[in-house]
């Protein structure tokens, strides 16, 4: 499993709610006989801050979001209808939050399996990553011995998908990074029958398995060295993250699909150079890049775990960091850019990021300024 996939992660602590904070834009209130230049408003603070979780507490407790208890949250992911599902990797379940409740919404705390059903009848080895269709489904990948994709509908029922060419369930390359597109399709990572190559596959509504050939702007073939990260726009772009295994050096790609062949332009980064640097395309450099999100803004989000950062690209490819500081580690509640913990899966809602924080079994919420 790879170092960023290590989910069964031991003493940990678990979950509960504080809401954001941003300071409000200050009014400029005028007192008799005041200045007819009133001061200028408050400029809004970006924060993180708790969104569910007790980081004093481990378990599997539902009910309000302050009082709800996790353990070692790994996965987060957000319907249009504003419900949040967590994958609760050491509970074996699947979280649900809406209204402020949290609810276990699929599998039975501390019953591991595999077995398919509904609601508390189902069981995971260990649920990964979540991504989200349009009708409202849920696709996670459950890390056991293998890497599988569980399909949940709204009502809780839980169903293995299974590979049409195989007659098996269908498996990952190891990695638990899952994406969903606007037309309903699903994206994981595979490992090609034929060369043992990474390869991005795509999983219809349908349930035929594409996989998509990817190609340079030039033509060439592209090949995949350890793919860490997916994302999808809503224009169906494809965003991969790339990683060098040897030095962490990292690189994003945008892909525009054509079928099942893939144009791949590089956004930021490269698989040569690691660091911190933000900046322009391949100036810019990452260090263990890993989970995306795409904002409705077009701007992608990046968890660049060996950095400890969340680093934000602009579509046109150029690089900031919003939130942690390198070499510099915990949950520091507060401004940003602050300092993170271990985070792993992101999600956008609103106005707002969110990310699980399986250090201390809490989901996050970062604000950023308007």
């Amino acid at each position: 499993m790879r170092r960023r996939n290590s989910f069964r992660l031991a003493s940990l602590v678990a979950a509960g709610l504080a809401a954001v904070t941003l300071a409000g834009c200050g009014g400029g209130g005028g007192g008799g006989g005041g200045s007819s230049n009133p001061p200028p408003p408050l400029t809004p603070t970006s924060s993180i801050s708790i969104f569910a979780g007790n980081p004093n507490a481990t378990g599997a407790v539902d009910g309000p979001s302050a009082s709800a208890q996790f353990n070692t949250p790994t996965g987060v992911a957000v319907d249009p209808a504003g419900n949040f599902y967590v994958a609760d990797n050491n509970n074996f379940t699947i979280r649900k939050i809406s209204a402020g409740t949290v609810s276990t919404f699929a599998g039975s705390a501390g019953t591991e399996g595999s077995a398919d059903g509904t609601g508390s009848a189902a069981s995971f080895e260990g649920p990964a990553h979540i991504a989200i269709s349009p009708a409202g489904n849920l696709y996670v990948t459950d890390v056991g011995q293998a890497v599988t994709v569980r399909e949940i509908t709204p009502a809780g029922q839980v169903t293995t998908l299974v590979d049409p060419r195989t007659g098996l369930a269908l498996q990952t390359d190891a990695s638990a990074e899952i994406a969903a597109d606007h037309a309903g399709n699903i994206y994981v990572f595979t490992v090609a029958s034929a060369t043992g190559a990474h390869v991005l596959t795509q999983i219809t509504p349908a349930g035929a398995v594409n996989v998509i050939s990817l190609t340079t702007s030039a033509g060439t073939p592209l090949g995949l060295v350890l793919p860490s990260g997916l994302a999808v726009d809503s224009a169906n772009n494809v965003y991969i993250a790339d990683e060098n295994p040897e030095g962490n050096a990292g690189v994003l790609y945008k892909v525009t699909l054509n079928g099942t062949t893939g144009t791949a332009v590089t956004l930021a980064g490269s698989l040569s150079i690691a660091g911190a640097s933000d900046g322009p395309g391949n100036a810019a450099t990452f260090n263990g890049l890993s989970s995306l999100v795409v904002a409705p803004s077009g701007n992608i989000y990046a968890n660049d775990y060996n950095n400890n950062e969340i680093r934000e690209i602009s579509p046109a490819g150029m690089v900031s960091t919003l939130a942690g500081t390198p070499t510099q580690y915990g949950l520091s509640l507060g401004p940003l850019p602050g300092i993170l913990p271990s985070i792993d899966q992101l999600a956008w809602y609103g106005q707002s990021l969110y990310t699980a924080d399986f250090d201390d079994n809490v989901i996050l919420q970062l604000s950023p300024a308007p």
